[in-house]
């Protein structure tokens, strides 16, 4: 019998004390957390990098379909009310298009008669891009396409939904294509159909310019050069545009970055594609993956300015990002959008290589 109740007596010491070490365990854990936790608040709301990362916060929040939620970053109103500014109102400068693209050769280099002929350049040229800058990361593709003529807009014809990018490449043999205009989205759930701003399809006005929308019009001539300002869908036919579409902000126009020196945070990090034009009439197609860590977070505005101003870019505007980003050559993805589906979103429009 005393054995049996030393037994008994070792298992309830043994059960009290595995209990003291839970109860120990959770009490410690529960004081890292709360620790944490008021770590992180000090770090958000008393030092000057806390501040920094509520405003990127917001300005990636105010650029999405959940903008509605900026305003619990709790940053002061004044400073949140600048942020939404600089997005509806952003700077917006008419380029030149009469001008000529291609710099005109000297007669000295004109006179050299032993310069070895170019080697023809292929039609259409994909640089990787991998960019870290120490808090965040970004990849994309850049697709240089060198006769700028063959650069059209491409348009829906559902009245639906629009279409899926490689259903825009089934229909017209597009060897590279990315996303083009934003649209009509109500929660995250529209269809693509109807898009924002002026749309100009082979010369033909499909869709008349509302500035009330704040979007800036992008266009490209017969001729393959691209213009972009603060047109009416008219003024881009008079002035010789064959496709056109409406976006913002403008990134670089006439040689300028318009992001130079300019704060980053209100656009936020997003998924990001781009058109420009090379002084020598290059058209570049820009796509930058995000919101997938451990691949690419995303880009601000400044880092697609910087990334196409360091290689010769001289006229570029952004297209809608987030979701619809996404690039397809010679039928295959080659970027990774961030859409759930792997085929990505429903689009009225997209610029193809034709």
């Amino acid at each position: 019998m005393q054995t049996l109740s030393r037994t008994r007596s070792h298992k309830l010491s043994t059960r009290k004390r595995r209990l003291r070490w839970v109860n120990r365990l959770i009490l410690m854990s529960a004081l890292t957390c709360t620790t944490l936790a008021l770590l992180g608040i000090i770090f958000l709301f008393a030092t000057r990098s806390g501040e920094e990362l509520r405003e990127w916060a917001a300005g990636t929040l105010l650029t999405t379909q959940h903008d509605y939620w900026a305003p619990y970053t709790f940053l002061p109103e004044e400073k949140l009310n600048a942020l939404k500014e600089q997005i509806r109102n952003p700077v917006v400068i008419n380029s030149e298009p009469d001008g000529p693209i291609a710099p005109e050769e000297s007669p000295q280099e004109q006179s050299v008669a032993d310069t070895p002929p170019e080697k023809p350049k292929e039609l259409i040229e994909v640089e990787e891009i991998d960019v870290s800058k120490g808090n965040y990361y970004f990849k994309g593709k850049i697709m240089y396409i060198n006769d700028p003529k063959r650069v059209r807009l491409v348009v829906t014809n559902r009245k639906d939904r629009g279409d899926l990018l490689d259903e825009f490449v089934k229909k017209t043999n597009a060897i590279g294509i990315v996303n083009a205009s934003g649209f009509h989205d109500p929660d995250g759930y529209g269809k693509g159909a109807k898009a924002y701003g002026v749309v100009i399809h082979d010369g033909k006005i499909l869709q008349g310019y509302n500035p009330k929308n704040g979007e800036t019009a992008l266009g490209i001539t017969y001729d393959g050069k691209l213009i972009t300002g603060s047109y009416t869908a008219e003024q881009l036919v008079k002035m010789g545009v064959r496709d056109a579409m409406s976006f913002r902000p403008q990134l670089i126009v006439n040689g300028k970055n318009l992001f130079k020196d300019k704060p980053a945070k209100s656009w936020g990090i997003q998924p990001r594609t781009a058109i420009g034009q090379k002084a020598d009439g290059t058209i570049v197609f820009v796509v930058i993956d995000g919101r997938q860590p451990g691949h690419s977070i995303g880009a601000s505005m400044n880092d697609l300015a910087e990334l196409l101003e360091e290689r010769g870019i001289v006229t570029a505007m952004a297209m809608d990002g987030g979701s619809s980003s996404m690039m397809l050559y010679k039928g295959e993805a080659i970027t990774k959008t961030s859409c759930p589906y792997y085929r990505g979103r429903y689009l009225p429009n997209a610029w193809a290589v034709i």
